[in-house]
């Protein structure tokens, strides 16, 4: 038993005083004559023990009385927990996409919304309360129904490790903490299925099942043909499950339907279906399926415009394998010694090629250290032989590293990394029948943060790439001469030079998936009092912004969380559409397994409703007070002393 104000215990103390009285308690006794001394003798001995009875059962009676109202003024009350004990509850509740998918009771979140409002009794103890894009602690319940009666669907996910670190910032010291998190707990929500980061707080989890796990959506579409008249896009669809069905699909430009088609499964989970695009200057193509498992990821916008050209500057002697790569319909491309090179244009270049040069000049030097600050990109190829000390200048930009020594040792070029950005997207699979180019002279180099794209059999890069700040600088270690290496008359240098240029400038996407870092490039001049600003049918916003000489980067942040198109403009004047989709991992309704999880971590505790989670949290938090039965019994010890005084005989 606990006590709410234990101080006013110390009263109990003044009960002393009516015993003290009671024992030292003095009377004096009136001698009265009597003729019969006998008798009155007998009487007066039965009168002393009467009275004597009567004034103890009195002086208990109201000692207990007393004792009763005592107790029942410190608020005595039966509890797992002190009265002073504080509690907190989190509640994560997922509005991802993923929870549109159709429950018993209608779509998940919904459904957990309503029930939530129904059952939330807790008054005393405010809640913190998670969302994928709300952190709101100590809500009361009012605030908290009006939030979760206007909750909508938001299109980036938190990692369920992230849910729990943000529900550790909604705990209060000192205070017992209660975690309930509240999702269908899809595969891509747990990163590698390590649910890292329990605390020894309880932890319960509420898994929302849907009542139908097969759902239809279009992953992803690119361009496979391009013509002086059309445009050829396929467009990738998947199933949750393998089927059999026929699927309608739809494409429109802006609102107008432009074609129809059907994609079959064939027994699988993948299709695809092609398109024809009439070549326009702009095209705002939307692909539409129908499917009601799950809506958001039933329709996909892609924006194709008037192709920019990418503006590359080979610095050194001409080269044939770059003019026939960088060509006129997709690149502007020009060439300059450095003698002859107009270092005002540098700024404007998207990619700056240093070709074989041995001396690079200062000036040169100090314009490029300039140009790679501002964004640009540089590929450098050593000549034969090189002045080392200009080399290692250029390569102390950013501290990037130096060139160790020449090799002249033949080498084949048998390695390539599937996985960086310049050659992902070349291979359909990874090849190991190709016929590897060789390399006779070499610049072995030590540099920092690299990464290679290419390497020799002795496991040295051949090509090479280092980030630095919003640029990539990429480093080739021999000579592309025909003395030197075979590698320009090998199908690789098409992909990766092209891809290098292609980089350079990040417009070429055909869409956007929506994250919380998004950042685009935007081939465009601004003046020093200008800015870009992005607008929509709902919404109009300015991006943070940097600015080059001939292109400005726009960080979206969280911005867009809606699919569709974005109009970018440049004071009044329209200068690029950009199209977003939502992210398509949540389309794949694929659920963990939640017993591996309280197998492995016992502070995870499964619960198989929302009435049955906040009943818990209520058991936990209750107080059974007992001050009302303390009231009583005073009243009831009242009452018996009354009645001694009233019908006790003396």
């Amino acid at each position: 038993m606990h006590f709410k104000h234990p101080e006013i215990l110390y009263a109990l103390l003044l009960l002393l005083i009516p015993i003290l009285v009671h024992l030292f308690q003095l009377q004096r006794f009136v001698k009265v004559p009597f003729t019969n001394v006998k008798f009155l003798k007998t009487i007066e001995k039965q009168t002393r023990k009467s009275a004597r009875l009567k004034k103890l059962l009195v002086l208990i009676t109201r000692m207990l009385l007393f004792t009763c109202l005592i107790f029942a003024f410190a608020q005595p009350y039966f509890s797992e927990y002190s009265q002073q004990q504080k509690f907190s509850t989190t509640i994560y509740l997922d509005n991802s996409f993923s929870m549109q998918a159709k429950g018993e009771t209608g779509e998940l979140l919904k459904s957990a919304a309503k029930n939530i409002i129904e059952n939330n009794t807790i008054s005393e103890n405010k809640i913190t309360f998670i969302t994928n894009s709300h952190f709101l602690k100590d809500i009361d319940n009012k605030n908290l129904k009006n939030l979760l009666t206007k909750l909508n669907y938001y299109p980036n996910k938190l990692d369920l490790n992230t849910v729990l670190l943000k529900a550790q910032q909604g705990s209060n010291d000192n205070s017992i903490h209660k975690t309930v998190i509240i999702s269908d707990f899809q595969s891509v929500n747990l990163s590698n299925n390590n649910f890292g980061g329990t605390s020894n707080n309880s932890t319960s989890i509420l898994k929302l099942n849907p009542k139908k796990i097969n759902n239809f959506y279009i992953d992803s579409l690119f361009v496979i043909d391009e013509t002086s008249l059309e445009t050829n896009i396929k467009v990738i669809l998947k199933s949750s499950l393998k089927n059999d069905l026929k699927i309608p699909i739809s494409l429109f430009n802006d609102s107008k339907l432009i074609s129809k088609t059907t994609a079959s499964f064939n027994n699988s989970n993948v299709s695809s279906v092609e398109f024809k695009l009439p070549n326009a200057k702009n095209f705002n193509g939307k692909i539409t399926l129908v499917d009601n498992a799950l809506e958001f990821d039933n329709d996909f916008y892609f924006s194709i415009s008037k192709p920019e050209k990418i503006k590359v500057l080979c610095i050194g002697e001409a080269s044939n394998f770059l003019s026939k790569i960088y060509t006129k319909d997709a690149f502007n491309f020009k060439e300059s010694l450095p003698k002859n090179l107009n270092y005002n244009e540098l700024q404007n270049q998207h990619l700056i090629v240093l070709n074989e040069l041995e001396n690079i000049p200062k000036e040169l030097i100090n314009h490029i250290e300039t140009f790679i600050k501002l964004g640009g990109h540089i590929a450098v190829i050593p000549s034969k032989n090189i002045d080392y000390n200009s080399y290692n200048n250029l390569l102390r930009i950013g501290n990037i590293g130096e060139i160790l020594t020449k090799k002249e040792i033949e080498h084949n070029v048998t390695s390539i990394n599937y996985d960086h950005p310049i050659v992902k997207d070349v291979f359909e699979k990874k090849v190991t029948n190709f016929q590897y180019p060789k390399v006779n002279l070499y610049y072995p180099t030590n540099l920092n943060n690299s990464s290679a794209i290419i390497k020799l059999d002795n496991n040295d890069a051949f090509i090479s790439s280092i980030e630095y700040l919003n640029s990539s600088i990429y480093w080739v270690s021999s000579p592309l001469d025909k003395e030197s290496t075979n590698f320009s008359q090998s199908p690789l240098i098409v992909p990766v030079f092209y891809n290098m240029a292609s980089h350079s400038l990040k417009t070429g996407h055909l869409y956007n998936i929506i994250s919380s870092e998004n950042k685009v490039e935007i081939s465009t001049s601004i003046k020093k009092d200008e800015v870009l600003k992005i607008s929509n049918n709902n919404l109009d916003f300015i991006p943070l912004q940097t600015s080059t000489q001939n292109k400005v980067s726009l960080n979206l942040e969280n911005n867009i969380v809606r699919s569709g198109f974005y109009k970018i403009f440049k004071n009044t004047s329209h200068i690029k559409t950009l199209a977003f989709n939502y992210n398509r991992e949540e389309s794949d309704l694929q659920y963990l397994n939640l017993n591996t999880l309280t197998n492995k971590y016992p502070n995870l505790k499964i619960s198989s409703s929302i009435e049955e989670v906040f009943n818990e949290i209520n058991n936990q938090q209750k107080i059974n007070w007992l001050f009302k039965w303390f009231l009583a019994f005073s009243v009831l010890f009242l009452l018996i002393e009354m009645l001694i005084l009233k019908y006790f005989n003396k």
